[in-house]
C-alpha cells in the first residue's frame, strides 16, 4: 500500500473531520480518489449519491456530528471544577466571574449558557480547536483517526484488486 497516498488522503479526512462538525446529522463529506486525485465532495444530503467506480474511490465518508455547542458547554462546567486551571479555563472563569460580578450573583448563579454567549470568539476557537483534536486523536477511546485509517486503508487495499 502506499503510504504517502494514506497520509495525504487522511489529511483530507482530518480536514473533512473538522468541518463535519459544524454539520447537521443528516450531511456528510466524502473524501475519494478521482483518478490517483484526492478530492473532497461538498456537503452532501442524505439523498445525494457520488458514484464511485473503478475511477472514483471513496475513502473516508463522515456525518455531520454537530455537538459542539453542547461540548463547550460542558468544557465551561469543567473548567468551574478545575484545580489546577490551564490558561483557556483561567479565560474563562474570568469571563464567569465578570458575568457574575456585573449582575450581583455567585458563580454558581451563573449559567453555563450565559458564559458561553459571553465568551470571545477567540475563546470559543479554542475550545472547538482542542474539543476536535481530543475527537481526533484521543488515546484513551476509539477516536476518529483510528475510524478513518481503518475506512482509508481498506479503501487503498481494494484498489490494489
Amino acid at each position: 500500500m502506499n503510504e504517502n497516498l494514506r497520509s495525504e488522503v487522511l489529511k483530507h479526512a482530518r480536514a473533512a473531520f473538522e468541518r463535519a462538525c459544524t454539520l447537521r446529522e443528516d450531511e456528510r463529506i466524502e473524501v475519494y480518489l478521482y483518478e490517483g486525485a484526492i478530492k473532497t465532495s461538498d456537503v452532501l444530503s442524505e439523498e445525494e449519491k457520488i458514484v464511485y467506480g473503478p475511477n472514483r474511490v471513496l475513502c473516508y465518508q463522515v456525518w455531520g456530528h454537530d455537538y459542539l455547542e453542547e461540548e463547550i458547554r460542558a468544557w465551561i462546567d469543567h473548567a468551574r471544577l478545575e484545580i489546577s486551571p490551564k490558561p483557556l479555563e483561567e479565560s474563562i472563569i474570568e469571563t464567569l466571574n465578570n458575568i457574575a460580578a456585573s449582575k450581583g450573583v455567585s458563580k454558581e448563579e451563573v449559567s453555563s449558557y450565559e458564559v458561553f454567549a459571553n465568551l470571545r470568539m477567540e475563546q470559543i476557537e479554542q475550545i472547538e480547536h482542542a474539543i476536535i483534536e481530543y475527537w481526533w486523536d484521543n488515546k484513551e477511546i476509539e477516536n476518529a483517526k483510528s475510524l478513518a485509517l481503518e475506512q482509508i486503508t481498506d479503501a487503498l487495499r481494494s484498489m490494489e484488486g
